[in-house]
């Protein structure tokens, strides 16, 4: 028991010390974002590729719930509706296109698309894994139709 306790107690160290111990967001079941991060009540979301901040919270009221969570959240929606907040051409690669997509006005998230041989393909975060396919696939086929005016 005394070894248990001690275990416990050094884990805790451990990721204090680590400044931060990452959880997973759930949105209702629409999708998740990995690896959020709370360090002493500021929200940290998940860096693609170590520089890049493609997903925010726009809704003061989702900061707030996620800023006091320390281990893995989940908050409610019961609809998920999209838009595209902005779009623009990449300035390093000519047959991209950069659009950052507003879902309920809570959350927006970056999508890259790519022109290629065989039409368009879009990626989003690494971070954010869609639990609704049917939301992803929609929102890609709205990207891919965006692309195909501007690229």
């Amino acid at each position: 028991m005394f070894l248990l306790k001690r275990t416990l107690l050094v884990l805790c160290f451990v990721c204090m010390a680590a400044s931060a111990c990452a959880f997973d967001w759930t949105y209702g079941n629409w999708l998740e974002v990995k690896d959020v991060k709370n360090e002493g009540g500021v929200l940290l979301m998940p860096l693609t590729r170590g520089k890049y901040n493609n997903v925010k919270v726009l809704s003061k009221n989702v900061y707030d719930f996620l800023s006091r969570c320390q281990n893995d959240c989940y908050s409610p929606a019961d609809t998920a509706f999209f838009s595209v907040s902005s779009y623009r051409k990449a300035k390093t690669r000519e047959r991209m296109l950069i659009a950052q997509v507003d879902i309920n006005a809570e959350l927006l998230v970056t999508f890259l698309v790519f022109k290629n041989k065989q039409g368009f393909s879009v990626k989003g975060p690494e971070s954010v894994v869609f639990k609704d396919k049917k939301l992803e696939q929609e929102i890609k086929k709205y990207l891919k139709n965006l692309a195909g005016k501007e690229l």
